[in-house]
């Protein structure tokens, strides 16, 4: 099959993993942080009033306020599953010769709970650090989240020497609008948000990601009038 996307970047999230809407969310109701400092932090960040590091400092400083810790988070990571299909669409597009990277907010122990990892060329997430004693004590945020993750694929396709056009991304959320938009062609898979499903060149339900491949092998012109 033509492959008409050269650089695929996919949001994990509700996209390659199921059971969670964000993974961030999923850890703050389970340890039971503080819900007003969440939401004003949250509205911190988006009326630019912090930044997306600031952000990520005051999530860890709230579940290490409740005793999170490495063994707590990898259970709960390992109750959740995959999105039917992931292993044989990933499958699929390495076996085209497309190259694959991960833009996404969510955090690295979702990928090593999945053995996602070998699938993709890059992978660009948050990260957990913990002590001796397996409490979580810090982390690396993402350079490239919400309005970002549009940089990451620029910064990425410029890297490769691929141009936008030959891009996809395949997302479900709000935060993946600027990014879809950025792409070259762009999906909305089990799509929780209007504004992304606005600016999508498709809509795909959710359940099994290899309703996605229809749209990445083959030509572009005979993606013409699918959304």
């Amino acid at each position: 099959m033509a492959l008409p996307y050269d650089l695929i970047a996919f949001d994990v999230d509700g996209t390659l993993v199921d059971d969670t809407v964000f993974i961030w969310k999923t850890l703050h109701d389970h340890f039971g942080t503080d819900p007003t400092r969440r939401e004003q932090a949250y509205a911190d960040y988006f009326s630019g009033g912090i930044s997306y590091a600031d952000w990520f400092w005051n999530d860890i400083a709230l579940l290490r306020e409740r005793g999170a810790t490495r063994s707590a988070i990898e259970a709960i990571v390992a109750g959740m599953r995959l999105t039917g299909g992931v292993p044989e669409t990933l499958h699929a597009l390495r076996s085209a010769g497309a190259r694959l990277v991960i833009i996404s907010g969510s955090l690295e122990v979702v990928i090593r709970q999945f053995a996602l990892a070998p699938w993709f060329d890059e992978i660009y997430l948050n990260r957990f650090d913990y002590g001796p004693d397996g409490v979580l004590i810090g982390g690396t945020p993402t350079p490239y989240d919400v309005g970002e993750k549009a940089t990451g694929l620029r910064h990425i396709a410029e890297a490769a020497g691929i141009p936008m056009d030959r891009t996809a991304f395949i997302g479900d959320n709000f935060n993946d609008v600027s990014v879809a938009e950025a792409a070259g062609f762009s999906i909305a898979f089990n799509c929780k948000s209007d504004a992304l499903a606005a600016v999508a060149d498709v809509v795909v339900e959710g359940g099994d990601l290899r309703r996605i491949l229809p749209y990445l092998l083959r030509s572009h012109d005979s993606m013409t009038g699918s959304r």
